[in-house]
């Protein structure tokens, strides 16, 4: 018996889709000042297990004090800006860095040059942690 393919890797287009600034949206709510978002993922709330997305903080922009709902890690891809973890100590971040939230944590995030980051959030996430 012979097989006959009836395509190859090649034939099969790659899907793409927009992260851009155009598709971006304001979401709802008030944890979110000077701040759009463009999803790469279907949201946690949906049923994903875990969900990312661009943000892109504006000067001025902010996301306030709040809770992890669940570990989240927030990679700047752009810009600079300052964060917060459960002490409340802001320190900088930039372009190239990123930093790790458990479950519940309080954290917050401001930029007063403009900021763009991936934030990645799920259960399972947890940061690379170099391997004995």
């Amino acid at each position: 018996m012979m097989l006959t393919l009836t395509s190859s890797p090649e034939e099969v287009p790659v899907e793409r889709f927009s992260f851009a600034p155009e598709v971006a949206f304001v979401p709802r709510g008030d944890l979110l000042e000077d701040v759009t978002v463009a999803p790469l993922t279907r949201p946690a709330v949906d049923g994903s297990s875990m969900q990312a997305a661009i943000f892109r903080f504006a000067p001025g922009g902010r996301l306030v004090r709040h809770p992890a709902t669940i570990p989240q890690i927030l990679a700047v891809l752009e810009g600079s800006g300052d964060v917060s973890g459960a002490d409340g100590v802001s320190e900088p971040i930039a372009a190239g860095e990123a930093v790790f939230w458990a479950q519940g944590e309080e954290h917050e995030t401001s930029s007063a040059v403009g900021l763009t980051a991936l934030i990645i959030e799920g259960e399972d996430v947890d940061r690379f942690r170099k391997r004995p």
